[in-house]
């Protein structure tokens, strides 16, 4: 018997299936991201995954890149955390989704990971053992949600996918 996806794509967009416990775990996270985003004294080095460096060999090009775009890349997340909040307070197991919906998950669930990833010196290539402690099995578990609705909306983007991503599932 297969193991139920997390992520299903429905007639009108996806379900997210979360327990009332993983709902309240990811929402309190994502908490923790506003906070972070939103404090003028927050470590840099914390966030600095969430802000790509995109002129590397260009420190004054970097710096101006910095500066004018780091507004509109933390408004985004919030926009989008904000989006979340109300979908993650529903009642019930399954959460329905719109395409932009689940894309803000996806954004802000990364995010999350990017800044907990940095906090525990971890990266994609790193392996989860049974005795790693809590905070590396809570990076697993934000990556697995992560991985669910990657794959999800993939499944959603095939040609000829329908409801559950099955192919030629009539709309």
């Amino acid at each position: 018997m297969s193991e139920p996806k997390l992520v299903t794509r429905s007639r009108h967009g996806f379900v997210l299936h979360l327990g009332r416990d993983e709902r309240a775990l990811v929402a309190r996270l994502l908490g923790e991201l506003r906070a972070l985003l939103t404090d003028p004294d927050a470590d840099p080095a914390l966030l600095h995954r969430l802000y790509p460096v995109v002129h590397p060999d260009h420190a004054d090009r970097e710096e101006e890149y910095q500066r004018l775009m780091r507004s509109e890349l933390v408004t985004s997340r919030l926009a989008g955390l904000d989006a979340l909040d109300e979908v993650l307070g529903s009642s019930g197991r399954k959460i329905d989704l719109d395409e932009a919906q689940l894309l803000a998950l996806m954004q802000a669930v990364n995010s999350v990971r990017l800044v907990l990833g940095t906090l525990l010196d971890l990266g994609e290539e790193d392996e989860l053992d049974e005795d790693d402690p809590p905070e590396h099995h809570l990076y697993g578990y934000l990556s697995w949600i992560l991985d669910a609705a990657v794959r999800a909306m993939s499944d959603a983007a095939a040609p000829g996918a329908g409801p559950g991503g099955s192919e030629g599932g009539g709309w």
